[in-house]
């Protein structure tokens, strides 16, 4: 996993769910169509980016490397948005909902390879996962009042990118930290 590339598309999954969580409350349903049309051209195109650097890099010799995949995906998923962008807009709230349960349940990930490297900070990454995590499945299983779901919906977005953006300045710099120590044992070992 390059650690770069993933910060990078982390925060703009952030910047994403900010001006989204803005524009539903200026924006009928019905606008959305068009943004979601482009969204999904968008997300294709990473798809097929994605799919296209899989053959101009060795990452295939790693056994958990799904680089190849994700881009199938990511370009399957794209062409279906920007097809059918009804579907997405009449259940935008929850389809997006699911995204922030996928992304929190990704960014576990993270909380766990910083209680491995013994980080305290580990519990507040935690922390800051599992709470959007559980806001989002009770607005995907729980039925609530459009303008009650139209508020939590928001709060939960906004909630989650700034949960986002934290998790990639701190873990950017943990990253520094470890390959510097890294480093430094290399250097070490070689004297």
């Amino acid at each position: 996993m390059n650690i770069k590339i993933e910060n990078w598309k982390l925060f703009i999954l952030s910047i994403f769910y900010v001006i989204f969580a803005v524009l539903s409350y200026r924006i009928t349903r019905e606008q959305f169509l068009h943004f979601f049309m482009i969204a999904g051209i968008v997300v294709a195109l990473v798809g097929l980016f994605q799919i296209l650097v899989y053959f101009f890099k060795k990452d295939y010799l790693k056994p958990n490397e799904f680089s190849f995949s994700f881009g199938v995906l990511y370009l399957l998923a794209g062409i279906t948005i920007a097809c059918k962008p009804e579907v997405i807009v009449n259940n935008y709230p929850l389809v997006v909902s699911g995204l922030v349960v996928l992304d929190c349940v990704l960014r576990l990930q993270y909380s766990m390879n910083l209680f491995r490297l013994d980080d305290r900070q580990w519990k507040l990454h935690l922390v800051l996962a599992l709470i959007p995590l559980i806001a989002g499945m009770c607005l995907i299983l729980i039925p609530m009042q459009e303008k009650v779901l139209h508020n939590y919906f928001s709060f939960l977005l906004i909630f989650d990118a700034i949960a986002i953006m934290y998790t990639v300045i701190y873990y950017k710099r943990i990253v520094r930290i470890y390959e510097k120590r890294g480093q430094e044992y290399i250097e070490e070992k070689e004297e």
